[in-house]
C-alpha cells in the first residue's frame, strides 16, 4: 500500500489537501477551547510550506481527524493562531502543530495511526527530533510515542497556556 493512502475499518489516512479546510476547521472546534482555535491562514500556512506533512483521517465524506506537522529548528516552538511566512533555512525537527479527532472518531487507532506516518515523514526527511506543545493534559498521551518533556521557557506557558508542555523525543 502506498504512503499516501492506508486503509483500515474503512477509514483512510490521506494527504491533506486544500478543501479539506473546512471539515478541518470543524473538527478543531470539536476539540479546543476558543483560546486555543486557530484561523485557517494559520493553518493553511503551514500546509503551505510543508504539504507531505499534514494528513487527514477520512471516512467517506467526512474527515474525522487530522495532523499539522512541519520542519523546524528545534527551540522555541512556533507562534500559536500566527501563519508562518517561512521555515527556518536549517531544519533539524519535525514539530507536530497539532492533532485532533473528532469525539466520534476516537477509539479507532486514528491517533496512533497519524503520528506514525507523520513520524515516518519526517525520518524521510532526514530530520533527527521530533517536538510538539502537548495541551489540554495531552503529556501523558504523548509519553506513549517516546516523548519526554523538555526545558519549557514562559513564551510556552503564554503562547500555549498554562499547562503546556514542550516535549521532544528522537526520529
Amino acid at each position: 500500500m502506498s504512503a499516501v493512502c492506508r486503509r483500515q475499518d474503512a477509514i483512510v489516512l490521506r494527504l491533506m489537501q486544500v478543501q479539506d479546510f473546512p471539515a478541518v476547521l470543524q473538527v478543531q472546534q470539536h476539540c479546543y477551547p476558543p483560546s486555543l482555535i486557530e484561523s485557517r491562514d494559520a493553518l493553511a500556512s503551514r500546509h503551505r510550506l510543508s504539504p507531505d506533512t499534514c494528513w487527514v483521517a477520512e471516512r467517506p465524506g467526512q474527515v474525522l481527524g487530522y495532523v499539522f506537522a512541519h520542519p523546524w529548528a528545534g527551540g522555541r516552538p512556533p507562534s500559536l493562531n500566527r501563519p508562518l511566512e517561512r521555515l527556518p533555512e536549517t531544519v533539524d525537527t519535525l514539530f507536530i502543530h497539532d492533532l485532533a479527532l473528532h469525539p466520534d472518531a476516537r477509539g479507532h487507532g486514528l491517533g496512533p495511526r497519524l503520528v506514525q506516518t507523520v513520524l515516518g515523514q519526517g525520518r524521510r526527511r532526514g530530520l533527527r527530533q521530533a517536538r510538539l506543545v502537548a495541551v489540554q493534559g495531552a503529556a501523558r498521551y504523548w509519553k506513549r510515542f517516546g516523548y519526554q518533556p523538555c526545558a519549557r521557557d514562559d513564551y510556552t506557558r503564554q503562547a500555549y497556556g498554562e499547562g503546556a508542555v514542550d516535549m521532544q523525543r528522537a526520529l
